[in-house]
């Protein structure tokens, strides 16, 4: 029997791993996920990949990684990977691209949230947004949406909803512009 030797790089076998997950979990998600784990991937700087093993480790409390289950272990750290803060940007920068559930949405970029719509949804998701989130002007939102005569309600001025609106909203994949609702 004749024996091979070799030297490996782990990280370089690790990320090798990672990529064969990924390519697994091809059409099971958004394309703006798969976009954003790609990207994340393709970007993934050493230290991040040490740390999320590391966390790994700590939390599943291993010696080691052996990657006899393979599938697993990228499991778990595609999990640290989602919860990232990198991870997130990237997959609402997508999501604000097109690449979401259909396509629409509305972006609240406060808090880069990206939330998905139907064709024709966009203002009505706004609203929804308003008045869950900002209850303080949701009421004047409610009110100034079906009386234009009316110029201040609780506070809040049509002026100040408006710049609030414009300023923290953004519409993906519609025919209008969010001024053309105000």
């Amino acid at each position: 029997m004749e024996i091979l030797h070799f030297t490996y790089d782990p990280l370089h076998l690790m990320r090798l791993v990672m990529d064969m997950h990924a390519e697994r979990l091809e059409g099971k998600h958004t394309k703006a996920v798969q976009f954003a784990r790609y990207e994340y991937l393709r970007t993934m700087t050493d230290e991040e990949l040490k740390g999320n093993m590391q966390r790994y480790i700590d939390q599943e409390v291993l010696e080691a990684i052996t990657l006899e289950k393979w599938d697993d272990d990228c499991r778990h750290l595609f999990g640290y990977i989602y919860e990232s803060d990198r991870y997130k940007t990237l997959e609402f920068q997508f999501n604000k691209r097109g690449y979401g559930k259909t396509g629409l949405g509305v972006a609240d970029t406060s808090d880069n949230t990206f939330y998905h719509c139907e064709f024709a949804h966009h203002w009505q998701t706004v609203m929804e947004i308003i008045n869950t989130k900002y209850p303080h002007f949701g009421e004047a939102l409610r009110e100034m949406y079906f009386d234009d005569k009316i110029k201040e309600y609780n506070g809040v001025t049509r002026q100040e909803l408006d710049h609030f609106i414009l300023d923290r909203f953004e519409l993906t994949g519609g025919n209008k512009r969010i001024d053309s609702y105000m």
